[in-house]
């Protein structure tokens, strides 16, 4: 299913930080995720604080690959600044190909601060 979007990497900026600092270098084709694996696979037990035998969500890699790419980007460990101001949220990526047209992409963001979301078709603003 994913293999014809080819994407290469993917990273989201709040504000001017990246997140995550370095490249994923993926390749659906070439078997080459294991890293957005890893990072999906142990979203629950990072973000619940369990222990990882009893949130793993026992979906393997191929299974990931073609059915559930789910890319999880922690930035929790962000700095003082961004936590008190608004923040510009973007989700980037790059493809090897062009993407096919009407293909979809949804993002759930959780955050601890209650905020309301406002779409002005391309662009998403928070309203205070």
């Amino acid at each position: 299913m994913f293999d014809h979007v080819n994407l290469t990497n993917a990273y989201v900026m709040l504000n001017s930080t990246r997140y995550p600092m370095v490249d994923y270098n993926v390749s659906f084709q070439s078997h080459k995720f294991a890293k957005l694996y890893s990072d999906a696979a142990s979203f629950r037990s990072k973000f619940y604080n369990m222990d990882e035998l009893v949130s793993n969500p026992n979906i393997k890699p191929l299974d990931y690959k073609s059915l559930y790419p789910i890319f999880v980007f922690n930035v929790s460990k962000q700095s003082e600044r961004l936590k008190t101001q608004v923040t510009d949220i973007q989700v980037k990526a790059t493809f090897g190909t062009n993407v096919p047209a009407n293909t979809q992409a949804y993002a759930v963001v959780i955050s601890d601060r209650l905020l309301l979301f406002q779409s002005h078709g391309s662009k998403m603003t928070v309203v205070m």
